[in-house]
Parts: structure tokens; sequence; C-alpha cells
């Protein structure tokens, strides 16, 4: 059963992944319906969203990641047209190493949600 940190982070994810699939799409790359991005009534729902978004989001990292490194640098996050990568590059990359890990994205996607609840 998730944790309520579990849950706390993948609705965090879904922000960004919802964020991510607002941005224009690559070509080649399969368009969302809109059940998937619809929100969800009941829990099992909502926890599937999030799960799915999750996974559209980790595989659009993953398409985008040209070289096979398992990271992403800005070149192949603008070539993948991520736009909120782009945008967030300097902020994702905390140690400076101009590329970010999809854990990266995951921790600056769940501080970024904290942040704003706290607001």
């Amino acid at each position: 059963m998730p944790t309520l940190y579990h849950l706390a982070a993948l609705a965090a994810l879904t922000g960004c992944a919802t964020l991510a699939l607002a941005q224009p799409m690559a070509s080649g790359s399969t368009p969302v319906s809109l059940s998937e991005i619809l929100p969800y009534k009941t829990a099992p729902d909502k926890a599937l969203l999030h799960y799915r978004a999750l996974q559209r989001l980790k595989k659009r990292f993953d398409a985008a990641d040209m070289d096979g490194s398992g990271s992403l640098n800005r070149e192949e996050a603008a070539k993948a047209g991520l736009g909120f990568i782009q945008r967030n590059f300097d902020h994702i990359d905390t140690r400076q190493r101009g590329d970010i890990s999809f854990d990266d994205l995951k921790a600056y996607v769940i501080q970024r949600r904290e942040e704003a609840r706290s607001r």
C-alpha cells in the first residue's frame, strides 16, 4: 500500500507530467488522449492517473535521451520539445553538471509542488 509520501510524490509528478504533455510534441511522439489527462473522481482512478502520467513523462524523458546516457542535456530537452525541462533546466540541475537524470527531475517537481502548497 502506498504511503502518504508516495502519493504526494505521484501528485507532484502529475503536475510536471501535465506541463510536459502540454508542450509541443516532437515528431514521432504519441498524442495524449483526454482520458489520460482529465481528473478522475475516485481515489483509485487518481492513483492510476498519477501512475500513467509518471510513466508517460518517463517515456518522453527516455525518448529524448538520444545518446542513451540516462540523462538529458539542454540540447536533448530542446530537440524533444520538453519546454518545462528547458525553462527550468538550471533549477533541476542542482549539481551544475550540464545534464539531469529522471531522479533529478522528480526531486525538482516534488520540491516545487511542496513550495506551492506552503504558499
